[in-house]
């Protein structure tokens, strides 16, 4: 089987919609035997660059611009379908919704039959009139490349239940994943008010509720002492923002930025942590890379209940739920979790780690989408 994966954005880009299509095309070459070739955008210069990560080639199409950090290219069809015609793949496995890419596809594909996976709940950002406002104009453009998809894969239940019935009719959940091998036990700490926020710095990013983080940070100090500590992994042209609001609130020696992390220095981060904070003030994170990296190494998971994530989280069992918009209540949770005994974080830890390992691997993930692909061929 020879697939083209499709995405807007691949490695060395680091994010929850790359990861989802970098880890399972290594899943689908490595365990099912598939030649994989993606197709993105080159965000290094101008022009088109071929190139190889993780032993797969990767064809890098020129950006005429920007909106949004969104890339954008009205040529992308022309190149695509000369891409299609020179690797003749059975399938094409396409990402969205950042506009452009997948709808490029849509219309270049032809009879290659196109499993669409689709990541986010909403496209809507609090506070972006201007984006909302071309959002709702392009999903009406949206409805081909969801017309031309065989079959939608939805990350998550959440997802699947904001499309329409007719669509839904076509939808299957493939969620997001880690390797089976990462899934590992850890020893809780004792005790302290260690959190780590994981995730983009980007102004466009704002409503992954770093901010409302900070306040919270801010209000245990004020209330428990200053024994509470934030460490923030990321990098993103908001980042002095941050910086600047922990130093007017006082706490600018407890909230540490350390930029964006992989491999040992992400391990590292993740262990030390009493629990990991995930606070979006939207819906459009679908399923969060981020708790799925937690439950693997045993991290307890603070997370706001809003969008798919109280369908994700078991507040008490599996992870903690607190309100949104509310850095008070955050503050509250945080301070009960760190609070907690050993034995009660272990137990949520460990629940949360055993749902990981059941239905949230890449080894599972791979097998599915093979036998989606072969459906849809045959």
């Amino acid at each position: 089987m020879k697939a083209l994966l499709v995405t807007p954005y691949y490695a060395p880009k680091i994010g929850g919609l790359e990861n989802y299509a970098r880890q399972l095309g290594i899943a689908l070459k490595e365990l099912q035997q598939w030649e994989i070739v993606v197709v993105t955008s080159n965000h290094a210069s101008k022009g088109t660059v071929i190139d190889t990560v993780d032993g797969i080639k990767v064809y890098r199409l020129p950006i005429l611009f920007k909106f949004s950090n969104t890339p954008i290219n009205p040529f992308w069809p022309f190149y695509i379908r000369s891409i299609l015609k020179r690797e003749k793949p059975d399938v094409i496995l396409s990402h969205s919704p950042v506009p452009t890419m997948a709808d490029a596809v849509a219309l270049a594909a032809g009879r290659t039959p196109i499993l669409l996976t689709y990541h986010a709940a909403t496209l809507m950002k609090g506070g972006s009139f201007v984006f909302n406002m071309v959002a709702r104009i392009y999903r009406a453009y949206e409805r081909l490349t969801f017309s031309r998809a065989k079959r939608i894969l939805a990350v998550s239940e959440y997802v699947r239940q904001q499309f329409s019935p007719r669509l839904q009719q076509k939808t299957v959940v493939v969620p997001n994943g880690v390797w089976a091998k990462d899934i590992v036990e850890r020893t809780q700490p004792p005790s302290g008010a260690h959190f780590l926020f994981i995730g983009s710095l980007d102004k466009t990013h704002s409503w992954k509720g770093l901010d409302q983080i900070i306040d919270a940070v801010a209000l245990y100090t004020q209330q428990f002492g200053k024994d509470c500590r934030l460490t923030v992994m990321g990098d993103g042209n908001a980042r002095a923002d941050y910086e600047a609001q922990a130093q007017r609130l006082g706490i600018q020696d407890q909230v540490v930025c350390i930029g964006a992390q992989s491999g040992d220095a992400k391990d590292a981060a993740l262990s030390a942590s009493t629990a990991l904070i995930s606070y979006p003030t939207t819906a459009n994170d679908a399923f969060p890379t981020v708790l799925l990296e937690a439950w693997a190494r045993q991290v307890p998971v603070i997370a706001s209940a809003i969008g798919p994530l109280p369908s994700l989280v078991s507040d008490g069992r599996d992870g903690y739920l607190v309100a949104p918009h509310d850095a008070a209540a955050l503050k509250d949770v945080m301070h009960s979790v760190a609070a907690a005994n050993v034995a009660e974080r272990t137990a949520v830890a460990a629940a949360a780690s055993l749902r990981t390992a059941q239905n949230y691997t890449w080894e599972r993930h791979a097998a599915q989408v093979a036998k989606l692909a072969q459906e849809v061929i045959a």
